[in-house]
């Protein structure tokens, strides 16, 4: 068995959107997901893209309103009399204040809109920076330094979904102790196809954080359960997916036949959370699931004061 390390991983920073944790220098027109402050090409601290984007918008507005300006400046100069003069300023004046209210309602709009056009058009560098992003991963890997790597790789998921990423993520983390206290993550790296270190991790998560497991994670433990059995105590593994299940009515619903099958490896403290469900809830559809549970009990814990009178 792999000897594994404790650690504590640096906190991942919280953003409304993805786009919104790149960060990017101007002056090597390159760009950065992690954590530093400073390019350590050329020095110069990082500006936010949606900054960089947002400048590039604030632009294209003054240059509009320059237009508008010479627009109107020529109008002016174009009219014979003061009467057109005076037709033509109040004309542009008017103009100049429609733009500027329309500017104002709908200036987020364009910046939006603009934004994705910056992505568009930057696509190719972010790319570029993106794989150097993954030279520092793999130059970490080399140093031994599993916990960087792991750290580097994780902010590049929040870009790239890929099996590769997903799977160095799990191959990283199950270098590590695990602890109530971390930042773990589950769902974000369920693979598209079976993969016996990303149950192991499963193993590990659920003995610390079984409010990780959800439907994403119950669905692929169903799909490969023949896979999983073949793992060393590979029942008791499902067993406790199925327990943490009981989290919630409605994945006791429709893990039913889960957690019958595999009742025998249920955790005691998850069976006797079942056996107070089912106490209140046995006229939901449950019957099958009821005898079950009351035979687990009754031949198991029947001299067990707190499962005494539950069913």
């Amino acid at each position: 068995m792999r000897k594994r390390i404790g650690v504590q991983f640096r906190k991942s920073r919280k953003t409304a959107h993805a786009f919104e944790r790149i960060m990017a220098c101007k002056r090597c027109h390159t760009y950065h997901v992690f954590w530093d402050t400073h390019c350590d090409a050329c020095g110069r601290a990082y500006t936010p893209v949606r900054e960089v984007s947002a400048a590039v918008t604030r632009r294209y507005v003054q240059t509009r309103f320059l237009l508008l300006g010479l627009f109107i400046c020529l109008a002016i100069l174009c009219a014979d009399t003061l009467v057109q003069i005076a037709v033509a300023f109040g004309v542009g004046l008017l103009l100049v204040c429609l733009f500027f209210a329309m500017q104002k309602k709908y200036g987020s709009y364009e910046r939006d809109a603009q934004l994705l056009t910056f992505f568009t058009r930057e696509e190719e560098a972010l790319k570029k920076s993106l794989l150097q992003h993954l030279e520092q991963v793999g130059a970490d890997v080399k140093a031994g330094q599993i916990k960087e790597a792991y750290e580097k790789t994780r902010e590049i998921g929040y870009f790239v979904d890929s099996d590769t990423i997903k799977i160095r993520k799990i191959m990283f983390l199950n270098h590590f102790v695990l602890r109530k206290d971390m930042e773990l993550e589950l769902e974000t790296l369920i693979p598209s196809t079976y993969d016996k270190d990303f149950m192991e991790y499963v193993r590990e998560v659920v003995k610390v954080q079984p409010s990780l497991v959800k439907k994403a994670v119950l669905d692929y433990v169903r799909r490969y359960k023949k896979q999983i059995l073949l793992l060393e105590n590979g029942e008791q593994l499902i067993g406790q997916v199925a327990g943490a299940a009981l989290r919630m009515r409605t994945y006791v619903d429709e893990y039913q036949d889960l957690i019958i099958e595999f009742m025998d490896y249920l955790p005691r403290e998850r069976l006797l959370r079942l056996a107070k469900m089912l106490q209140t809830h046995r006229s939901e559809g449950w019957e099958q699931l009821y005898h079950s549970t009351k035979n687990r009990v009754d031949t198991h814990f029947a001299f067990d004061p707190d499962f005494k009178g539950v069913l």
